[in-house]
């Protein structure tokens, strides 16, 4: 079973892809997205300002802006967010602050600590042309376990297990994250909403 685009990926939506550049300093996520996608993608690493929201979206949308105004060209914004069920929420796209402070373990254990580790991965693109913004999201369910599990991925997939498996994202190797992961759901919804 292959994550990857259909190889009849409509040729509009391709060619938008193609002339977009990819906004992370994160390679991980390029990497991700690349094998998603089934082909290499232009890439910008730029530091942006992160805007302190709780709103995925209006992250996600100034940072498209911002990178449009450096860079004049069509962008693609890639903003993760983790919803911890115990914190209504929180930390949700500021899950990158949380990872730095405390790590992943940390992050599993204050859902230990509430008693409820359910939580939701969540990953909004934007694709921005300068004129207009089209987006694409997937979100999966799962649970946050200790201890963390698995040599693979990065953030938080050593401690986040999708509902219905028993493997963490780190554990189920990159064919079946992307599968089933925020971020490949994303990249197809993207793409669906580019066709």
């Amino acid at each position: 079973m292959t994550a990857a685009m259909p190889s009849a990926t409509p040729s509009s939506a391709r060619r938008r892809l193609d002339r977009a550049a990819l906004v992370t300093g994160n390679l991980d996520k390029l990497a991700e997205a690349e094998r998603i996608c089934g082909f290499s993608l232009r890439h910008e690493e730029i530091d942006l300002p992160e805007i302190q929201s709780s709103d995925l979206a209006e992250v996600a949308r100034e940072k498209a802006l911002e990178a449009w105004r450096r860079l004049q060209q069509p962008v693609i914004i890639d903003e993760t967010s983790l919803e911890l069920a115990a914190l209504n929420g929180f930390p949700g796209p500021l899950v990158k602050f949380m990872l730095d402070a405390v790590g992943p373990e940390g992050i599993a254990g204050t859902a230990a600590a509430l008693a409820d580790s359910g939580a939701s991965a969540v990953c909004l693109l934007v694709l921005y042309d300068g004129r207009d913004m089209v987006f694409g999201q997937g979100r999966t369910q799962g649970r946050l376990v200790l201890p963390a599990r698995g040599a693979g991925g990065f953030g938080f997939d050593t401690v986040f297990e999708p509902e219905g498996e028993i493997l963490t994202f780190a554990e189920l190797g990159d064919i079946g994250k992307d599968e089933i992961g925020h971020r490949g759901r994303a990249w197809r919804a993207l793409v669906a909403e580019l066709a």
